[in-house]
C-alpha cells in the first residue's frame, strides 16, 4: 500500500488534489543495484511465485482457489493495482496510476500492489523501491518524484516448531507428519512444516484441510490485513475467532509438557517470541528509530497473550504515539520526556497509556498511519511508516532515501524549507515547533523568549540546557552574532541549549 500527498511549495504551501495532479509509480533501482518491476517468473532463471500458476488438482489458478478471483499475472486483487512490468515482464517498467484519491485525507492511494521480496535478479530484497511521480492534470508535465520503499517479506519460521521431529511434530506421534523432500533445502523444509500444520489442525479440530490445498487460513479466521475494503468478517469467519486471536492466544498459552514453562515466554527475547513467526531475524521488520533505540515489539504491544485477547480488535487496537511520547519537557508522564514502554499495567494486558498532554498524540480515535498533522500533512509524511520511523540506523537503508531526497538528510522531515519557500518567525510549526535551520530564527528568537519563556522550556528544558526534543536533526552551523563573524558548529544529535551561543537569559522578577 502506498499513500501519497502532493505538496506545492509556497508561502503558504498547499496540498494538491486529484483535479490538479495525477500520481503514478514505477520500479526504480536502489543503491545496491536491486530493482523489482514484476512478480512473474523468468523461465529457467528467476522463480518468484506460483500465485498465478495453475493448480493441477483443480485446473484453476492458485489465486482463484485461495481468493475466488482470477487476476492476470502482476495484477493485484480488489483494486487492480499492477506491477510496472505487467505488459512485458523483465523488459517493461511502465508507470502505474494510483487508483484512488481520499478527499478527506487528501492523499492518493495505491492499495494491494502484488509485489514479492525477490527482485528481478532473483535476489532477496524486502525493501524494494518504487518511484512515485506527480504529473499536472492539465499538461501531464512531471512536477515532482520521490523514491519510497514498498516493504514486503515472506520470511516465516514455522519449521522451528512444525518440522518433523520438532516440538509440534514429534516423530512418535500418531499423526503422520511429513518429512521434507530435501532436508538441506530451506524451502522444502518450510513447505513440509506447513503441511504438518494442516495435519495438526485436522487432528485437533476434525477438519480435512490437508486434502483442500491450497488453504487460506483467513478464509475461516478473519484477518483485517487482507480486508482492504474494510468490510469485516463474513461467511464462515463469523463463527470463528480472528486470525490474530487464534495465533497469538494459542501460541501464548502453550507450555512445555515436561517443564510446564511457556514455550513463548512473555519476557522472552524477540528471537524467542515474535520473530518465531514475524519477519525479523533476516528481514528486520522493526527497523526504524524505535528499533534503533532498543525498543522491542512487547514494549509497544505487550506479550502474545495481550495481542491475542478476545476483546482486542486486531489492527485497530494499537499503542499510540502518546503512549510513550507523553508530552514535553515541562509537562509529561513518568520520569523522562520519552518513555520506553507504551503500557504501565501487566505485559499480558498491555493497555496503551493515554497522555493528557496531546503535543505528540495522533488524531482522536485514529491510528498513527491514518492521522494528519501540521497543515493537513499525514503524520507518516514527516515521520515515516509505523515500523520504519525515520531515521533507520543503517545509513545505507532504502528507508532513508525519501527523507534524504526531501530535505537533504535522513530523519524526521523537520526542515521548514522542504515545503515553505518563505516563513515568518513562528511557534506554529509541527507540535508547536519554531522555524528550523533558519538564520532569521537564529538571530531573532529572543523576543519569543521574553514573551513566553515556557514556550522555549517545553523543548529546551526547564533549565534551558537542552533535551532530546532540542537535538539537531543534522550537522548545523549557527551564527552567534548579527554580523556573522562568530559561528558555532554542532554535530547531529546535539541538544541545543541557550549557553552554547550566549549567556543564560535573564528573567524579570
Amino acid at each position: 500500500v502506498i499513500h501519497s500527498q502532493v505538496v506545492a511549495r509556497g508561502n503558504p504551501p498547499r496540498l494538491l488534489d486529484s483535479s490538479e495532479v495525477q500520481l503514478s509509480y514505477l520500479a526504480t533501482t536502489d543503491p545496491s543495484g536491486s530493482i523489482n518491476s514484476t512478480s512473474q517468473n523468468l523461465a529457467g532463471s528467476v522463480n518468484k511465485t506460483n500465485f498465478w500458476s495453475t493448480n493441477p488438482n483443480t485446473g484453476n489458478s492458485f489465486v482463484f482457489d485461495l481468493f475466488g478471483d482470477d487476476p492476470e499475472p502482476d495484477e493485484g486483487l480488489m483494486f487492480e493495482q499492477n506491477m510496472p512490468g505487467i505488459l512485458n515482464p523483465y523488459s517493461a517498467n511502465d508507470p502505474q496510476p494510483f487508483n484512488h484519491y481520499n478527499e478527506a485525507k487528501k492523499w492518493f492511494s495505491a492499495e494491494g500492489i502484488p509485489i514479492l521480496p525477490i527482485d528481478d535478479s532473483g535476489q532477496l530484497n524486502a525493501y524494494p523501491l518504487m518511484r512515485v511521480t506527480a504529473q499536472a492534470s492539465s499538461s501531464e508535465d512531471s512536477l515532482a518524484s520521490l523514491d519510497v520503499v514498498l516493504p514486503v517479506a515472506s520470511e516465516a519460521d514455522c519449521q522451528n516448531c512444525h518440522a518433523a521431529g520438532e516440538i509440534a511434530a514429534p516423530t512418535d506421534s500418531e499423526i503422520p507428519f511429513e518429512l521434507p523432500d530435501d532436508i538441506n533445502d530451506a524451502n522444502s523444509v518450510l513447505q513440509a512444516a506447513k503441511q504438518n500444520i494442516l495435519l495438526l489442525h485436522d487432528a485437533e479440530h476434525a477438519t480435512n484441510l490437508v486434502a483442500s490445498k491450497p488453504v487460506l487460513c483467513a478464509s475461516c479466521h478473519y484477518s483485517a490485513a487482507l480486508d482492504l475494503n474494510g468490510s469485516g468478517p463474513s461467511g464462515s469467519q463469523l463463527n470463528q475467532d480472528s486470525m490474530s486471536e487464534v495465533m497469538h492466544r494459542h501460541h501464548g498459552e502453550l507450555t512445555d509438557e515436561n517443564s510446564g514453562e511457556p514455550i513463548f515466554p512473555s519476557d522472552g527475547t524477540l528471537q524467542e517470541t515474535c520473530y518465531q513467526c514475524h519477519p525479523g531475524k533476516v528481514t528486520q521488520c522493526l527497523r526504524g528509530a524505535m528499533g534503533g533505540a532498543g525498543i522491542e515489539c512487547a514494549d509497544c504491544h505487550g506479550s502474545m497473550l495481550a495481542v491475542g485477547r478476545e476483546e482486542r480488535s486486531p489492527w485497530l487496537d494499537e499503542p499510540r504515539c502518546e503512549s510513550c511520547h507523553t508530552g514535553d519537557a515541562t509537562s509529561h508522564l513518568g520520569s523522562s520526556i520519552r518513555l520506553s514502554q507504551a503500557w504501565s499495567d501487566d505485559i499480558d494486558t498491555a493497555t496503551p497509556r493515554i497522555a493528557s498532554n496531546k503535543r505528540f498524540a495522533e488524531n482522536d480515535n485514529t491510528l498513527y498511519r491514518n492521522s494528519l498533522g501540521h497543515g493537513g500533512v499525514a503524520c507518516e509524511g514527516c515521520h515515516g511508516s509505523t515500523h520504519a520511523i525515520w531515521p533507520n540506523a543503517n545509513p545505507q537503508a532504502n528507508d532513508n532515501l525519501a527523507s534524504i531526497q526531501l530535505q537533504g538528510h535522513a530523519g524526521t522531515v523537520s526542515d521548514c524549507a522542504t515545503c515553505h519557500t518563505s516563513l515568518p518567525l513562528t511557534l506554529s510549526g509541527p507540535h508547536g515547533m519554531h522555524n528550523v535551520n533558519s538564520r532569521g530564527w537564529n538571530l531573532n528568537h529572543e523576543d519569543f523568549y521574553e514573551a513566553d519563556p515556557n514556550s522555549c522550556r517545553s523543548c529546551h528544558g526547564t533549565n534551558l540546557q537542552g533535551t532530546v526534543l532540542s537535538q539537531t536533526a543534522a550537522d548545523r552551523t549557527y551564527l552567534r552574532d548579527d554580523d556573522g563573524e562568530r559561528t558555532i558548529s554542532l554535530a547531529k544529535g546535539t541538544a541545543v541549549s541557550c549557553t552554547l551561543c550566549h549567556e543564560y537569559p535573564e528573567e524579570d522578577d
